[in-house]
């Protein structure tokens, strides 16, 4: 359950099975690790809760879908303290272990620190050993990630920013003094290589981590260790004391984020398996407009660089209310029955269209009376999908869609790849054979002939008759482009047949809109595509005769051309 915890956002697991007195609090690492991370995280927190342990999942302050903006470590470190005390006084446990990861390890090691004997047992998975190297680390990545790096200011790394008073701080942090000081009575630290965490920390337990590499990996991609996870949760309950009776445990009320928006964690699909955070403005500034944030690639709803949250926000000092989803199997959103624990599903799955549904429904009991689906990369490809199928989509924001139809472009790669089996060779027959057949389907589209030789211009037409506003967004370079001008010329000269279809090419070439500059100007678009739709003096969807209920229809509709 969503909980708030020393001001941050978190999730609380409540124990199952026999309840035992000791808590757990995971801690996470910062930045893209932090996104890499999430679910992974939420499964050892679950499966320590599945052995009788509370476990509790923070956002540090100014990261995730906590308030604020600005990650400072002893922020995170007071946190943590916090949480502590909470997880005593809120759950009722009588004793509480830190589990953290990566960044996380260190700094849950520094907050016992803090409070030496207090903490019950330290687990540090893939810890950070040297605060030093790990500034050196980042110092690098800014350089190659083209993020700022002067080092009055700070460097960006990934979409984050570490300010130079952060850096200096943590090139002070050094895991063995923080372990000695903590006087943890059970350490147990879990590294790929035993050798370096031997030299680390020689006084505590050890064990392998196993799949370390295949979990720290791009999300789509990333296998959760389930074994070593197990091992983890099982160490945590050992010697743990029996439990009284534990407190109810209340769920969070809406929390303020800034500037009179506000946030809550909402439930809702069948059976509440799929998890967002609304972000309302204050009550008087509301629009009728609110924006759908779909998941980009396998990542969770705060988005790479926290693209996600920082968007949400600024559209809610402009009025648009919003919800940032979780498809199913993503982020904090149950997983499909018979998924694989350790894999995310495939983000361009078609069976992610009726939890998407689910989130316009959502809004609509908001009182939401339009709606603009928001979608990067898998995210557009979805979005595009939804409101192909239901009316009561009136906008989208589609950036860097891989591509129109997948079944000609894109299949294999997120990036808009060539179609499964395409030899290299094949390529640029495949590409003229394409546009011919979509100026051929315009052309006899002209004369009222549809032909649906080009599904993506079929669909385009029907989204105009429907005038759905649509606005295409593309990092400088990237391979949609390639699949743009495959159905729509160069750019997309063939889209000015549509006036409410725009399309934009970004200043910057990173396919994710990571870098801070890429996220404002794109989120610069999407506020002013969701202020135009706002202010439509027509009401959308007149040809829908019920808009509030989806379309009926299966995904073969997609197919068929406009009538």
């Amino acid at each position: 359950m969503p909980v708030t915890v020393a001001g941050c956002h978190a999730w609380f697991h409540p124990a199952g099975g026999t309840p035992l007195g000791q808590g757990v609090i995971l801690v996470g690492p910062e930045g893209h690790e932090a996104l890499l991370a999430h679910r992974g995280l939420r499964d050892l927190a679950t499966r320590c809760a599945a052995l009788g342990l509370p476990a509790l999942r923070i956002d540090h302050p100014g990261t995730g879908d906590s308030p604020g903006d600005r990650f400072r470590l002893e922020a995170v470190r007071e946190a943590i303290l916090g949480a502590i005390d909470w997880m005593r006084a809120e759950a009722g446990c009588a004793a509480v272990a830190l589990a953290g990861l990566r960044l996380g390890a260190l700094l849950a090691a520094q907050a016992a620190a803090r409070r030496p004997g207090d903490v019950a047992a330290l687990l540090l998975l893939a810890p950070v050993a040297q605060g030093r190297t790990h500034r050196r680390h980042m110092l690098l990545a800014a350089q190659v990630g083209g993020g700022r790096d002067d080092r009055a200011d700070g460097i960006e790394v990934g979409g984050h920013h570490w300010a130079a008073e952060e850096l200096e701080d943590l090139a002070g942090a050094d895991l063995s003094a923080a372990l000695c000081r903590a006087a943890a009575p059970r350490v147990l630290v879990m590294d790929g290589e035993a050798g370096a965490a031997r030299r680390v920390a020689p006084a505590v337990a050890f064990e392998a981590f196993e799949g370390l590499d295949r979990f720290l990996a791009p999300a789509h991609e990333a296998r959760i260790p389930v074994e070593a996870f197990a091992r983890a949760a099982a160490w945590l309950a050992e010697d743990a004391p029996p439990a009284g009776t534990l407190p109810a445990v209340r769920e969070a009320e809406p929390r303020p984020v800034g500037g009179g928006t506000t946030e809550r964690v909402i439930r809702f699909g069948p059976g509440g398996a799929l998890a967002g955070v609304l972000c309302s403005p204050a009550p008087a500034a509301a629009r009728r407009t609110a924006a759908l944030l779909l998941n980009t690639g396998a990542n969770g709803h705060v988005g790479v660089g926290r693209f996600g949250v920082r968007l949400a926000r600024r559209l809610a000092a402009s009025g648009i209310p919003s919800l940032r989803m979780d498809l199913p199997g993503l982020g904090d959103s149950e997983a499909p029955e018979g998924a694989d624990p350790a894999l995310a599903p495939d983000p361009f799955g078609e069976g992610l269209l009726p939890a998407a549904r689910a989130g316009r429904d959502a809004l609509a009991a908001t009182g939401a009376s339009r709606c603009l689906v928001i979608g990067l990369c898998s995210g557009a490809h979805v979005a595009l999908r939804l409101a192909l199928l239901d009316p009561r989509i009136d906008g989208l924001a589609l950036f860097n869609l891989p591509a129109f139809d997948r079944s000609q472009g894109g299949a294999p790669a997120l990036d808009g790849g060539p179609p499964p089996g395409e030899a290299p060779w094949a390529r640029r027959p495949r590409m003229l054979w394409r546009r011919l057949k979509a100026e051929a389907d315009r052309g006899l589209a002209a004369l009222g002939i549809e032909t649906g030789l080009d599904a993506p211009s079929a669909w385009m037409r029907r989204l105009a008759a429907r005038r759905v506003h649509v606005l295409l967004g593309y990092s400088r370079g990237d391979r949609g482009l390639r699949e743009l001008r495959a159905h729509f010329g160069r750019r997309g000269r063939r889209l000015a047949a549509f006036p409410l279809v725009r399309c934009r090419v970004l200043d910057g070439t990173e396919h994710a809109l990571a870098p801070l500059a890429m996220q404002a100007e794109a989120a610069a678009l999407i506020e002013d595509a969701a202020l135009r739709l706002d202010s439509a003096a027509a009401p959308l969807g007149a040809n829908t005769p019920r808009r509030d209920q989806p379309a009926p229809g299966g995904l073969a509709d997609l197919a068929l051309p406009a009538r």
